[in-house]
């Protein structure tokens, strides 16, 4: 028996993962990360007057206790004005929070709580332009919606005590503490010092300095030497237990710092090394690790899901997918973060895909499921763009079909189109370009990498598959006569946005199907018994419909079509006893039509055909398990 495939592999459908597969965690990881932020980036004067300086450092100095809901501290702000004229700063500052004062050079300056959340600081005189400046503002408060498990900064419990732990993403930080929250301005770096009772341990950014004992309390003092955005940054507080793993990368072994809640470290402890082997397939497959010099770890909290806190992601289990998709967000977000919430999929889309990868390297017998449930997320509805067309609805920018699932297939397409080598190589030379590491990129960035590297241009792909909206439905018809054999690929699109998705075919030949009905001959020196469409699953499209068109009048002579041809209706008898599960119509470019049907008495059925073009059409009678295809005419 021999089978021709039009994508040629492999097929298993791996039914383990879909016992496996939980789509609550998903739903979980994306509310995480979305957080439950309902607030534009900028009001006011914020962002227009927030590109007037460039962040350079905050030293952090918070005072934290579990078992209070309230935060009181002072953040210190290195800043480089970058026009003249400047004579006054702004940080988004959520109104809840109250400002107790701010230093300006030892001096006590004046400030307006402005509605919108913006904090307006009074320098006193005009700075300098390109010349290192720093103000401090203390504060305290409790943060707004901080009893919410989707607030920004939440005290919760676990067992027989309290934790406090943030999450910022995407417009949640000035509602915990004063920052300045855009996506064109990294902080170079931070210093993060929290004092809190001595039981506790807090979890933040870079490599804990020092742990020192004063009173009742400890202070514990993180030291974090990369850029960062303000949404990256993080505390949890709790009563923790610590642990270490151990990652051995090319340019050395970094620690994996566990932070867990005690009643969980046993079972935490036997499921987190696994993270380890991550690190170091997307150590070689990526380039370095991005924060090689200090650490990568996991912090215990109590919300579903997880989020990519730079160095330290906060988590809520240790499951396969969690781990890989927070540890590809290292490369993809924080290394180079999305330069504009438009381009999120930067993000999700590859650390989705990226989790895909870690099936296919470390654990392949879920991968199949990987991609069926990717896929089929995505195909479920007929429209929605990978661009995010509405970055002030959270739910549209953090849309687990869109943002993540067709994010994700997007690049396994990019992957098939320009093929490995080359794909990764444009995502390596995208992660290590000096404009964009450390920084943020946008869309075209990538797609210019990727052109450079593979010689191609992608600019019909990204129309289609980026901006436009919807997904492809192929149908295949085929025949042979002798070694010939000749395949019909017809195209219709779920959305009008795409008037045809333009993507290459691949078998043992190559189909560059660019025009619906497009035809392609071809030599196989065998008979083909079946035919399968992308049994891979590279391409973004519906279940594909195949016909052979060929020897149907021989399959079964127990059923009649009959009047043959006709110009109205025609009836269908069968004149054996077998159970007619479907009767379908295609016609003659592999198109399914929808006549009404009526069983007028068993197994006899009338087809009201007036309404279809005249043509050569195939009826599909399934039949118990088998299959009988007749041919009809319409005149």
């Amino acid at each position: 028996m021999k089978f021709f495939s039009i994508i040629l592999s492999l097929t298993i459908t791996c039914s383990l993962f879909a016992q496996q597969y939980n789509p609550q965690e998903f739903t979980d990881l994306v509310e995480a990360e979305m957080k439950s932020g309902s607030k534009k980036l900028i009001n006011n004067k914020g962002v227009a007057q927030g590109v007037n300086y460039d962040l350079k450092y905050h030293r952090c100095e918070w005072q934290v206790d579990p078992d209070t809901n309230y935060i009181a501290g002072n953040i210190t702000s290195y800043f480089v004005p970058v026009i003249s004229n400047f004579n006054e700063i702004y940080f988004d500052c959520s109104i809840a929070l109250t400002v107790d004062s701010v230093l300006y050079q030892g001096n006590i300056m004046s400030f307006n709580h402005l509605a919108g959340d913006i904090l307006q600081i009074s320098l006193g005189a005009t700075l300098p332009q390109g010349i290192l400046d720093s103000v401090t503002i203390y504060y305290q408060g409790t943060p707004v919606n901080s009893t919410s498990l989707g607030g920004t900064f939440v005290q919760a419990g676990h067992l027989n005590d309290s934790i406090i732990w943030t999450l910022s993403e995407p417009y949640g930080a000035m509602e915990w503490w004063p920052c300045k929250q855009d996506l064109n301005d990294k902080i170079d770096s931070v210093d993060i010092i929290v004092t809190t009772p001595q039981k506790n341990r807090v979890g933040s950014q870079g490599l804990l300095v020092s742990e020192t004992t004063v009173g009742p309390n400890k202070v514990y003092h993180w030291k974090h030497r990369y850029p960062i955005p303000a949404y990256l940054i993080s505390l949890t507080v709790t009563n923790y237990v610590q642990y270490t793993d151990t990652a051995h990368l090319v340019a050395g072994d970094v620690e994996v710092l566990n932070y867990v809640y005690p009643e969980d470290s046993a079972a935490w402890a036997q499921a987190t090394p696994e993270v380890t082997t991550m690190m170091e397939v997307l150590d070689t497959l990526l380039g370095g690790y991005p924060f090689q010099n200090e650490k990568y770890g996991h912090a215990q909290f109590s919300r579903g899901g997880g989020m990519e806190h730079q160095t330290m992601s906060s988590m809520n289990n240790y499951s396969f997918s969690l781990m890989a998709h927070e540890l590809a967000h290292q490369w993809f977000g924080n290394k180079v973060t999305c330069g504009s919430w438009e381009d999120i999929w930067l993000n999700e889309g590859f650390a989705t895909y990226l989790t895909g990868m870690m099936h296919y390297y470390i654990a392949p017998i879920w991968f199949d499921g990987w991609k069926e449930q990717v896929r089929n997320a995505v195909i479920a509805q007929p429209d929605g763009s990978v661009f995010c067309t509405d970055t002030t609805d959270v739910s549209r920018i953090f849309s687990g079909r869109l943002s993540y699932n067709k994010g994700a297939y997007l690049l396994r397409m990019l992957q098939w189109k320009l093929g490995y080598q080359d794909f990764f190589q444009g995502l390596r030379n995208y992660l290590a370009d000096n404009n964009l590491a450390y920084s943020y990129a946008k869309t075209p960035d990538l797609q210019g990498h990727l052109e450079t590297v593979s010689g191609q241009n992608l600019n019909e792909f990204f129309n289609d598959w980026y901006y436009g909206e919807g997904h492809p439905t192929y149908q295949v018809t085929w025949t042979q006569v002798g070694a010939n054999a000749t395949f019909t690929l017809n195209q219709s699109q779920s959305h009008p946005s795409v008037s045809f998705y333009e993507m290459g075919l691949d078998t043992t030949f190559v189909f560059d199907h660019t025009f619906s009905g497009e035809q392609f001959n071809v030599n196989v020196p065998f008979v083909i018994d079946s035919v399968f469409f992308d049994p891979e699953l590279w391409i973004l499209a519906a279940p594909a419909t195949i016909l052979s068109l060929e020897n149907f009048e021989e399959q079964d002579n127990q059923i009649i079509v009959y009047p043959n041809p006709s110009s109205s209706s025609f009836q269908i008898w069968l004149t054996g006893t077998a159970n007619v599960k479907s009767i379908k119509l295609f016609n003659s470019i592999g198109q399914e039509v929808t006549p009404a049907i009526t069983e007028k008495a068993n197994n006899y059925f009338e087809v009201q055909s007036q309404n279809l073009s005249g043509g050569n059409y195939i009826i599909e009678i399934r039949m118990n398990d088998n299959v009988v295809r007749k041919k009809w005419n319409k005149l």
